[in-house]
């Protein structure tokens, strides 16, 4: 296996990253304790009370929009992927909840005042270019009613760097499922403020490459891009609604319409 240099402009593969490798290494880690878990903590950080018409984008396979539904909340969740839409409906029915999932790339976003809230779980943003980030953010409060809440959670930017300096500047995460192997190798460039990642699959023997990247974002630079983007208040605070500080896991940013 030769190794290669990853792209360095924004970019996501996304049919080989959300396809039966995701369905293979990742979707196990994503339990239902977990996702009720999250759940409690959108709820909470979001002050999500009941009668309010949700967003939830993306939403990937329904994970959270089922369970916010299934507590008595109103959900539209929107996605680019089909398929997770297809299994994300499976699940509202077994569950015996409506969500109303719609098929729309967060790029295409043309809601006007219909949500209380919004929330944009699990490190979904920053995967384009700048201006097609500010443009979703911007879509993100157009959503919104006066007052709205949008309730985003990223990776903490300090989360790697540790690691990172300590091994080369990158970061290799490993998981094995059986035989199965999944490789990631991060690297951050700090100029760009951009983590560029490479994946690597080995599942039934076939070996697949994948590449993405994501924006990382300060404190003062994500409540920045809110205000620009015409919330009227921005803040920042840990993944339980704590002070933000260089130790926190993740960074969630709580912006109001």
């Amino acid at each position: 296996m030769h190794s290669r240099e990853p792209r360095r402009e924004p970019h996501v593969d996304w049919e080989i990253l959300f396809g039966e490798n995701y369905d293979h290494f990742d979707l196990p880690d994503l339990t239902v304790e977990l996702s009720e878990r999250e759940v409690a903590r959108m709820v909470k950080l979001g002050h999500i009370g009941q009668n309010m018409d949700v967003l939830d984008a993306p939403c990937g396979h329904g994970r959270h929009a089922n369970i916010l539904a299934a507590q008595g909340y109103s959900v539209v969740g929107v996605d680019r992927d089909e398929r997770f839409l297809a299994n994300a409906a499976d699940g509202a029915r077994t569950m015996g909840v409506d969500v109303d999932y719609r098929q729309v790339d967060l790029r295409e976003m043309s809601f006007t005042a219909e949500f209380d809230v919004a929330v944009s779980w699990y490190s979904s943003f920053g995967y384009f270019d700048d201006e097609t980030d500010r443009d979703i953010l911007r879509r993100y409060r157009q959503a919104l009613r006066p007052g709205g809440r949008f309730l985003l959670d990223m990776h903490s930017p300090y989360r790697h760097v540790p690691s990172m300096r300590a091994n080369h500047d990158r970061h290799v995460d490993v998981l094995r499922r059986g035989e199965d192997m999944a490789v990631e190798i991060h690297e951050l460039d700090a100029e760009a403020s951009r983590c560029f990642s490479e994946k690597i699959t080995v599942l039934n023997g076939k070996v697949e490459r994948a590449g993405f990247s994501v924006r990382m974002f300060t404190a003062p630079e994500i409540v920045e891009w809110f205000r620009t983007a015409g919330f009227s208040d921005a803040r920042v605070m840990d993944e339980d609604g704590g002070t933000f500080t260089i130790s926190s896991r993740r960074l969630v940013v709580l912006g109001t319409a």
